[in-house]
Formats: C-alpha cells, sequence, structure tokens
C-alpha cells in the first residue's frame, strides 16, 4: 500500500467517524444521509480495493515471430477474470520497442468490461522494419468510479519479433563466370540443353538461337531467352559491407537497402538449388558455410536481421582476408556502396583467386567522378557492378555491368 493510499484511506475513516458522531449527536435526516452516503462510498472503495485487478489474468498473441520488413503484426491481448464485482474501466499497455512508437495503431485503449468474463483487445504496428524485437511486459490498469483509487498490475512478458530485410524479385542475373572457373563453354552448353527452363528472361546479344523462347517471344512482341537450372560446382558467398566507416554521413537508407540486396539474391540463389554461404565482419566475424538447405538460409537472414554498420574493421581488409580464405573458385558477391580507389585495388587481388561481382547500394541520381571512375575500372577488370538506387532495380538486372542498374553520368 503506497503513502497516498494509505492516508486516502485514514481521511475516509476519520470522515466516517465524524459523519457517524454528528448524525448520533444531531439527528435528523440530513446528518444521517451524510453518514449513509459516506459509509456506501467507502464500502464500494472497500470492494475496488480488495478484488480490482487481483482475479484477472492476461495472455498475449502475436500474429507472426518471424515477418518481412515492410510488414504489419498483429498483437492480441485475451483478458480473463473471475469473480462477481465489475471493473468499471481499464487500460492495458504493453511495453514496445521505442521504433515502434510511430507506428502503433490503437494501442493505447481504455476499456468498459464492468460484468465481462472475457475479452479481447488487439491493435496492429504497421511497416515493421528489420531488426530483432523484444515486446516486454504487459500492465493492466483500473480504478474506481470517482477517481480516487487506481490499481496497477504487471504481468511479466517477454515475446522476440524477428524481422527480416525485405525481399524482391531477381531477374537478368548472370552468376556463373566459366573464363574464371576453368568451364568450358561446351560443358556450359550441355548443362544448359540437360536442365529444365526455369522461365524466360530479356535477349541478350550472344545468346544462341536455340535459347530463345519462341513462344514467349511470340507473345510479349519481344525477345525473350531461356533461363535454365544451371549445375555448376562453384560456390557463391555473399559477404555484405557492415563497416561503420563505409557507411558514415550516408543515409541510414543506404544500409536497409544493402540488407535488402542480400536477402533478394541469396533467395534467388537459393531457389535455383546453388550453394551459398555468407559472411560478415561487425563486431564478431560471422560466418555461414556454404550449402543449399532451407535451415542454412533462414539462419542468413536471421543474422541479416540483426546486422548494423558497425564493423570496426575496414570493408577493403575484410574482403581480402575473406577472399583468400575462400575454396578457389568461390563467386563472392560483395555489396558495399563503397566505390573507390581502394576498392578497386582490392578487386584486384581478390580476382587473381576468386571471381567477384559488386552491388552497389547508392541513392543519389547522379554518380560522382570517382564512383564513374571505380566502375569503368572494375568492368574492365571483368568485374560486374550493380549500382542501385532501388531494390525495384534487382528485377532489371542485365548481365554485363551495372550501367542497367542505375543510370550513370
Amino acid at each position: 500500500m503506497t503513502l497516498r493510499r494509505a492516508g486516502l484511506w485514514g481521511l475516509a475513516l476519520i470522515g466516517l467517524v465524524v459523519a457517524f458522531v454528528f448524525a448520533k449527536v444531531e439527528g435528523g435526516f440530513i446528518a444521517w444521509f451524510i453518514f449513509s452516503f459516506l459509509f456506501v462510498i467507502c464500502l464500494y472503495e472497500l470492494f475496488t480495493a480488495l478484488t480490482g485487478l487481483r482475479f484477472v489474468g492476461c495472455e498475449r498473441k502475436t500474429s507472426a515471430t518471424r515477418i518481412s520488413a515492410g510488414q504489419s503484426l498483429l498483437i492480441q491481448i485475451d483478458i480473463h477474470r473471475r469473480g462477481w464485482w465489475p471493473i468499471f474501466w481499464l487500460r492495458i499497455h504493453d511495453e514496445l520497442p521505442g521504433r515502434w512508437a510511430l507506428a502503433v495503431q490503437g494501442g493505447d485503449r481504455v476499456l468498459l468490461p464492468l460484468w465481462a468474463r472475457e475479452f479481447q483487445f488487439s491493435y496492429r504496428i504497421t511497416n515493421v522494419q528489420r531488426g530483432v524485437y523484444r515486446i516486454g511486459d504487459t500492465s493492466l490498469q483500473s480504478g474506481d468510479l470517482l477517481g480516487l483509487m487506481t490499481q496497477q498490475r504487471v504481468y511479466d512478458r517477454s515475446d522476440s519479433v524477428i524481422v527480416y530485410p525485405r525481399v524482391v524479385p531477381v531477374r537478368g542475373w548472370s552468376n556463373v563466370h566459366p573464363e574464371e572457373l576453368g568451364m568450358r563453354e561446351s560443358t556450359r552448353r550441355r548443362s544448359e540443353e540437360s536442365t529444365n527452363v526455369l522461365g524466360v528472361r530479356d535477349y541478350v546479344p550472344g545468346d544462341r538461337l536455340s535459347r530463345i523462347h519462341w513462344p514467349a517471344t511470340a507473345r510479349w512482341g519481344a525477345l525473350l531467352a531461356k533461363e535454365f537450372e544451371m549445375h555448376v560446382s562453384s560456390e557463391l558467398l555473399f559477404v555484405p559491407d557492415v563497416s561503420a566507416q563505409s557507411y558514415q554521413g550516408l543515409e541510414s537508407g543506404i544500409f536497409e537497402l544493402a540488407m535488402t540486396t542480400v536477402a533478394s539474391l541469396m533467395k534467388y540463389v537459393y531457389e535455383r538449388h546453388r550453394k551459398f554461404g555468407l559472411t560478415m565482419h561487425g563486431d564478431t566475424l560471422q560466418r555461414f558455410p556454404a550449402g543449399s538447405d532451407e535451415a542454412l538460409f533462414m539462419h542468413c537472414l536471421e543474422a541479416l536481421a540483426m546486422a548494423g554498420p558497425n564493423g570496426k574493421t575496414p570493408f577493403s581488409q575484410s574482403l581480402l582476408r575473406i577472399a583468400q580464405e575462400a575454396a578457389a573458385g568461390t563467386i563472392v558477391v560483395a555489396v558495399s556502396p563503397r566505390l573507390d580507389k581502394q576498392i578497386v585495388i582490392t578487386a584486384e587481388q581478390m580476382r587473381r583467386r576468386t571471381p567477384i561481382e559488386w552491388f552497389a547500394p547508392i541513392v543519389q541520381n547522379e554518380l560522382t567522378t570517382e564512383q564513374r571512375s571505380s566502375i569503368h575500372l572494375l568492368e574492365s577488370m571483368r568485374v560486374p557492378v550493380y549500382p542501385l538506387r532501388q531494390s525495384e532495380q534487382l528485377s532489371q538486372l542485365v548481365r554485363g555491368g551495372g550501367h542497367h542498374a542505375a543510370k550513370v553520368r
């Protein structure tokens, strides 16, 4: 019992005694009416204090524990109680992450349950951003009709919600490097002709006539080529840039675009049953060995959900070290906003051992002189570069360089 509540009960008892003495001495209707009124009020407050939230329980349910960025999350709280004394008002509050403050719809509401035994309360978190979140304790607050007394009860709860990066379709990405892998064109041709057709893509100059999908070409009025399931022995290693130095002074949306890019490319490879791995050098070095199973894919998505630009080692150093330890023939897929001289030097050292592709999340409409120069140098070394202003451009990738992904001026 708090000091304020003890003081109120003390004043109520003194007032009740004074009213009783006044009624006994003076007598009459008014005196006894005042005493009766105070007695009823004290009795009501006593029952409310003794019952209140004592026999009330609650359970919290979330619509999902794993969602993708941009989706909504529905949270439902089920209230059940015992006893016959009514609850005239009830306020429910969940301990939510600070990042959800502006995304809550209907999260703070006062209910009027009265004599209801069971009732529900739900609210929605819209456009949830990537990350790992914890929903804390649930607190219920109630009181009397006069506002003289309030009660609060806290229920220990802890629910985790993992929000994966947003995944967009990827089309037109050719991640096979026959010349670097020592694969002959005839071997690749036999592989293409012996596998199933997964879909179609835009025709690229140099494609053989046998690869053109004539029915789709006639239907859409444009040359479309068959997209085969490639069975090659090479593995892909995704290396996102999580170095704090790379994102210093840049918009926060660039890092989110980088995570979306990695997740989308990874899903593209996973659906084609290619082996892939993930390595990130943030506060610690995280490695996910190459594989093609669903468990690996989900573990990688969880790592991307928790990732942040907090690495202390420059990305060029981390990338070179990772490439040196990678198995021969592994295709390194780097995702970083950096396009500078040091990156060009690092790529030159890497390509002697392993092929590399570069995806650069860059939100500005026009590239700088240094970025343009770095792209030209990388492409002259046969390193495909894909500058990206938005994630939707992953659906328009064309083999042969990043000039098709973002306009270079």
